[in-house]
């Protein structure tokens, strides 16, 4: 199976909905709107139910719903596997149905209008209490995924295991951690970044087995540079002529200067993140500072040593001579992207969590001057 068109469809039908479809780490696709909503794809051809437990498991770090596809046909045991392991499930019918009546609708301009996360007071109005204007039976995505639960809701499906991931999501929170896990009102700002993968109440989560006491968390925003680059040059060394070409990605913190061959996907140009406990982090070196580490970095990453052993008499000289790509052979393309991160304090330490890919960070990302 070539897999590429089929998640071309799938991008194409999320973005008809409005959402923002980009990459994942831990599956193939993930579609977004907001900070709540978030549906993780993946798609397989034959049944793989390693992969289908790996992703699962995934999924207890996210606040997400996990929709695991087959483009085959599948017995009930898959679906029921599924289930178990709180998955949304489509097979090849599934697929053939709901993917090619969506891109029926779409190509027929019909209304493709959704309402998400609706409280009790926005509910679906019934067509008999309307004006007489009949509407769609269903305007909630996660309806066309067989599913009548909504992000945040209490999950209904029962299975033998009651220790499966929805379950394990609706537990409640440390004790330590109770006063700093309440809903906070949101709203959207205009800051390109990357998406918000790991929801706060699992980033405490895992806080909780790092920190003796939970006294207070943020989210704050670090600027990074991400960066491509190519260059194709020719170097001569004695009679030989070295061809030097490559191409590739970077990230260089925009307050360490840290310099990473990591690649980061299309960045989003809106997020939404509470109104008070926010920071964004303001760069500490410019774009030119951090072109100057990226050519720096990639010269060293990009040279060679090459050794040449001559006869000159009875004497056998050998000498070596490093060649590398010149700054003004490098074209780079760089742009300031955000990456969020919470940081989460207790009594005597504090730990900072990748809110983009979900890891604990090691080494410092920042200092302690923000602006908001």
């Amino acid at each position: 199976m070539n897999k590429q068109p089929v998640l071309n469809i799938l991008k194409d039908i999320f973005q008809a909905y409005e959402y923002e479809v980009d990459t994942s780490y831990i599956c193939d696709l993930v579609a977004s709107r907001g900070t709540s909503e978030r549906i993780y794809i993946k798609l397989d051809q034959d049944i793989d139910y390693n992969s289908m437990h790996t992703f699962a498991d995934s999924m207890k770090h996210t606040e997400g719903i996990g929709l695991y596809i087959l483009s085959n046909t599948s017995s009930d045991d898959v679906s029921d596997y599924a289930a178990r392991h709180d998955l949304i499930f489509w097979d090849q019918h599934d697929m053939e149905n709901r993917i090619g009546k969506a891109i029926l609708a779409n190509a027929t301009g019909q209304t493709m209008e959704l309402r998400l996360n609706s409280s009790a007071s926005d509910k679906p109005t019934n067509v008999s209490e309307t004006s007489g204007v009949e509407e769609p039976k269903s305007t909630n995505i996660f309806d066309m995924f067989n599913t009548p639960t909504p992000p945040g809701s209490e999950p209904n499906i029962e299975g033998p295991d009651s220790k499966t991931p929805a379950n394990i999501k609706q537990e409640a929170p440390h004790p330590t951690s109770a006063d700093v896990i309440k809903e906070e009102p949101l709203i959207r700002i205009q800051l390109p970044s990357m998406p918000i993968n790991m929801a706060k109440t699992s980033a405490l989560k895992v806080a909780d087995t790092k920190i003796t006491e939970i006294r207070d968390f943020f989210l704050k925003f670090i600027p990074y540079y991400s960066y491509t680059y190519d260059f194709d040059t020719k170097r001569k060394f004695r009679s030989k002529v070295i061809d030097l070409n490559a191409q590739g990605d970077g990230i260089i913190n925009a307050i360490t200067a840290h310099d990473s061959f990591t690649r980061f996907p299309k960045p989003l140009e809106y997020i939404e993140v509470p109104v008070h406990n926010y920071q964004i982090k303001e760069p500490h070196i410019t774009d030119k500072e951090a072109i100057k580490v990226a050519q720096d970095a990639i010269i060293e990453k990009h040279s060679q040593v090459l050794k040449l052993d001559e006869v000159k008499g009875d004497a056998i000289i050998y000498e070596s001579k490093t060649v590398s790509p010149l700054e003004k052979d490098i074209n780079i393309t760089i742009m300031l992207v955000y990456v969020p991160v919470w940081e989460i304090r207790g009594n005597s330490n504090s730990i900072d969590i990748n809110a983009y890919n979900g890891h604990v960070m090691d080494e410092p990302v920042d200092d302690d001057v923000e602006f908001v």
